[in-house]
């Protein structure tokens, strides 16, 4: 099946990272200094180049709210799970961001450009990745944060930031631009740039990986696991066949992304929120190594 040659991508450039970590080439800290250039320089060019260029349908916004809705449920399943094995306020509360938000972007971005080999598609999962991760994750996380420590919310500043942040600018400027008729030789040095931003983070997030923490928090880890690899998807596909909606490539390519493993954005929320560290290093490093069972078994249900 040819989806196993971009996990075998991913898998030998997280393992690149985690590799130079442990043979002292790099440190876990430096990971910090490639992410920031990729969501920084590389995404904001990849999200600017892909959304001008994608062919927006009303469809997508549907689809793209199916998958919101199916991923917070598997959140409120998470934390539900949490809240009968009576696991700690902390917990139970980062299971919650821990199992709603995906790593949409960094590792969907080669799945699906393995599956379709179409530059709209890849258009797709940006715009997917905005307005069923980045939004959601920007309002939602300060607030529940709020809510299982004593930091104060604030909408404002929260939408302050959003609107300030470079992949959101990025994708403001994709949309006006598309009143104008740019030259494609515009986008040459735009797209060379873009096209580093996934091998970036996922060398990035290699390199933070970690699999201790998994000792203090097994428990808690398979269910996130289980929330976001497959109770999304599946409740994503449930809802496609209740609405009697086709599965066209778009409507995979929405599902696919409900599927995939813990953002590291929600762990690294996570940690600096001193809630359970353990769990959300835990989570990611696992959910990215059964993605690679999960994944395949999904593209295969959908019939591809």
């Amino acid at each position: 099946m040819f989806v196993f040659a971009p996990l075998f991508t991913i898998f030998v450039l997280l393992m690149g990272g985690y590799v130079a970590k442990r043979i002292g080439v790099l440190k876990a800290k430096q990971a910090r200094t490639f992410l920031d250039f990729s969501t920084t320089f590389a995404l904001p060019c990849l999200i600017f180049d892909r959304v001008y260029h994608l062919n927006f349908d009303f469809s997508l916004i549907i689809y793209v709210l199916m998958g919101l809705f199916s991923c917070l449920i598997a959140g409120l399943f998470s934390v539900l799970t949490g809240l009968l094995f009576k696991f700690s306020r902390a917990t139970v509360f980062s299971m919650f961001l821990l199992s709603s938000f995906g790593n949409t972007l960094f590792i969907g971005i080669p799945i699906v450009s393995a599956l379709y080999n179409e530059p709209q598609f890849i258009g797709e999962v940006i715009f997917y990745d905005a307005i069923a991760t980045a939004l959601p994750i920007g309002l939602l996380a300060p607030f529940i944060i709020s809510l299982a420590s004593s930091q104060k919310f604030s909408l404002f500043a929260n939408l302050k930031k959003i609107l300030l942040f470079p992949s959101f600018i990025a994708l403001f400027l994709g949309f006006f631009c598309k009143i104008f008729v740019l030259d494609e030789v515009l986008f040459a040095p735009v797209r060379m740039l873009g096209n580093t931003a996934a091998p970036v983070a996922l060398f990035a997030i290699g390199l933070g990986l970690g699999f201790n923490a998994i000792k203090t928090s097994y428990k808690a880890t398979f269910i996130v696991v289980f929330a976001k690899l497959f109770f999304a998807p599946f409740l994503f596909i449930l809802l496609l066949k209740l609405f009697k909606l086709e599965f066209t490539p778009s409507a995979i390519v929405a599902v696919l992304e409900s599927a995939m493993p813990t953002m590291t954005l929600a762990g690294a929320m996570v940690m600096k929120a001193r809630l359970d560290s353990n769990l959300a290093v835990s989570s990611i490093a696992f959910s990215i190594v059964f993605a690679f069972v999960s994944i395949p078994l999904l593209i295969f249900a959908l019939n591809f």
